[in-house]
């Protein structure tokens, strides 16, 4: 009678499972909607500090861009800034940010640029670090038709610059999780380094709270969610981030987008906490199970598979490296999530700041 029970369980988290694999499949193949006849003034604002890889080849993406009315502009610190160099090899315009602001470098830079381009329809922001598709400020910025649209997102795929760096390879698969919750309406958010908002999102009041705040992207999603309004996930505007990490970067890295997370949500830590420790006691619990109950708990791995499985048909390289690192991911994120709760400040770019609670 006990096994009988435990097989229908069991039978219920393989549909469940199924399902889940099913829904991300189509979810995958369902294409977004153009509306030719919308054409707004874009600004877009690229905040540059220092030189990322392949910077160069990043910034030509943007130039390259198939969209008419846009003006690019990239914002830096000062004059001495590693990336001036850089920015006018490929004859991008630039400004400089105004420190007036109170908020992180990559805010003071965005918030100087919409002062300056306020009468734009629509402003773009990205990360000088990405590398865009040709269609990408077309696919991000349509969307906004939509009066019930707040922000049109997207995530990056986090591409190994040394395709054998173990750490650039997690950092990878860590990636996929940023994806699936934008895959999944209730934990979409909006990405700093490629998103686009329309110029009437940012009240005066809005303006002054995003000028003054840590991170632009949760600053952003907090005021779509403030005044009911969708954030749009587009998957044609994915870009490419290329990474060469070490352990130590990774960490910095991973515990870093964890403690912005933490810091605007009061939810995001004990849900975290709760879900990532039941996922690994239900992985280390399995194996004892099977063997003195009955065999059919090892088919509780079969969640497990699936998602191994959608990670590696995510990328068109190293599929089996994701394939078998998208299993130990779990712990990873365990132990970053608990070192970003006890974070206090960030580092970003050698500027620290404190964390807004």
């Amino acid at each position: 009678m006990i096994e009988i029970s435990w097989f229908f369980i069991l039978s219920l988290l393989l549909i469940f499972s199924f399902l889940r694999f099913f829904l991300i499949s189509w979810w995958d193949k369902r294409e977004e909607t153009i509306f030719p006849d919308y054409n707004p003034n874009v600004i877009l604002i690229i905040p540059c500090k220092g030189v990322d890889i392949q910077m160069e080849r990043n910034l030509r993406s943007f130039l390259n861009e198939d969209y008419d009315r846009l003006k690019i502009v990239a914002v830096i610190d000062s004059l001495d800034d590693p990336s001036v160099e850089i920015i006018k090899k490929v004859g991008m315009d630039f400004i400089i940010s105004d420190s007036t602001y109170k908020g992180s470098g990559k805010v003071k830079a965005i918030s100087t640029a919409i002062n300056q381009f306020r009468e734009r329809d629509v402003y773009v922001m990205a990360d000088s670090d990405t590398e865009v598709p040709k269609d990408w400020i077309k696919f991000l910025v349509n969307p906004l038709l939509d009066p019930s649209i707040g922000v049109v997102t997207t995530y990056p795929i986090y591409e190994p610059f040394n395709n054998f760096n173990f750490w650039s390879m997690i950092k990878k698969v860590w990636g996929f999780l940023g994806i699936n919750m934008m895959e999944f309406r209730p934990s979409r958010f909006a990405w700093g380094g490629s998103m686009a908002i329309r110029k009437d999102l940012l009240s005066d009041e809005d303006f002054e709270y995003f000028s003054s705040s840590v991170s632009d992207d949760a600053a952003i999603t907090r005021i779509c969610s403030k005044k009911n309004l969708a954030i749009y996930y587009s998957k044609k505007s994915t870009p490419k981030v290329h990474v060469d990490e070490t352990r130590s970067t990774f960490v910095e890295w991973a515990t870093r987008q964890m403690a912005i997370s933490i810091s605007h949500s009061r939810m995001a830590f004990s849900a975290g906490l709760t879900l990532y420790l039941s996922i690994i006691v239900y992985m280390f619990a399995l194996i004892p199970l099977s063997i003195l109950i009955t065999n059919y708990f090892l088919l509780g791995y079969i969640p497990f598979l699936l998602t191994m499985i959608i990670n590696a048909r995510r990328t068109d390289k190293n599929k089996i490296s994701i394939f078998f690192l998208s299993f130990i991911m779990p712990p990873i994120f365990l132990y970053n999530l608990i070192n970003g709760k006890m974070k206090t400040h960030i580092e970003w770019r050698g500027t620290k700041y404190k964390l807004q609670k």
